[in-house]
């Protein structure tokens, strides 16, 4: 399979396809898995849009080594994926690293972290949800950065600067 597995969650509007993308240049960098979604694909991510249907015939013929739904929506990862390169990173749901990391147990997490006040204006911004769920969105991140912070240490980026900023931080800390 791979060498080297990784997994990057944090929030919607947290800076992880930024942190992807801004990873690209770098030689050594882990290879993005392409996530299989049921919603429209976002040009900023790595990803294959598919119906609701085709989803689950995927999943039920076996195609996916992970997946998830989170926000009204289906995530999937092809096993095929992890074989593309000898590090990849998956970006996650923060509610499926347990089972992700069952999956993979040597598999090391990576998460960002972000201000309310900015990840606020960055959900805004984006103009998917309510107010309301803007909200939601908000205190169950606080919640989830808590529980991630305690159960499994790994890497923590803090988004407090530019996307490449980020992607070097990270890439000392793989030590690549």
């Amino acid at each position: 399979m791979v060498a080297r597995l990784l997994y990057l969650c944090a929030p919607s509007g947290a800076g992880k396809d930024a942190l992807l993308t801004a990873l690209k240049p770098f030689p050594n960098a882990p290879y993005a898995a392409v996530r299989t979604i049921t919603r429209p694909a976002d040009v900023t991510e790595a990803s294959e849009p598919v119906t609701e249907m085709e989803f689950w015939q995927l999943k039920k013929r076996g195609v996916f080594v992970f997946d998830w739904s989170a926000n009204g929506f289906l995530y999937g990862i092809r096993a095929t994926e992890l074989t593309k390169a000898e590090t990849v990173i998956i970006n996650g749901s923060r509610a499926y690293w347990p089972t992700a990391k069952s999956l993979f147990p040597n598999m090391q997490l990576i998460t960002i972290e972000v201000p309310d006040a900015v990840l606020k204006e960055r959900l805004e911004a984006r103009g998917r949800e309510s107010e309301f769920e803007i909200y939601a969105r908000l205190r169950r991140n606080r919640q989830l950065a808590e529980s991630l912070r305690l159960e499994a240490p790994g890497i923590t980026l803090i988004n407090d600067r530019t996307p490449h900023d980020m992607a070097v931080d990270l890439m000392e800390h793989l030590g690549c």
